[in-house]
């Protein structure tokens, strides 16, 4: 990669994430995904499906976390897949 600033430090794909407050209401598509231990595109998909709850501004799809820690209590139950 290419340094654009020299007082910018070079960044790559592998660093972790800013850490989101624990009491903020919603999640991204990025920070579910880490939740669950998946990708962002089946995240995505999940929700493509109307199987994740979610709320979307403009482009930017938030998960509320409430509606998020319900869905995968229902999620976890005996023999259900997604």
């Amino acid at each position: 990669m290419t340094q654009t600033h020299p007082a910018m430090p070079l960044q790559t794909k592998s660093e972790p994430r800013p850490t989101t407050p624990p009491d903020r209401p919603t999640r991204d598509v990025a920070e579910a995904a880490v939740l669950l231990g998946v990708s962002p595109w089946l995240v995505l998909q999940q929700i493509a499906k109307g199987n994740l709850p979610h709320k979307r501004f403009g482009r930017r799809i938030l998960i509320p976390r409430r509606a998020f820690l319900a869905w995968l209590e229902d999620v976890d139950g005996p023999g259900r897949q997604v």
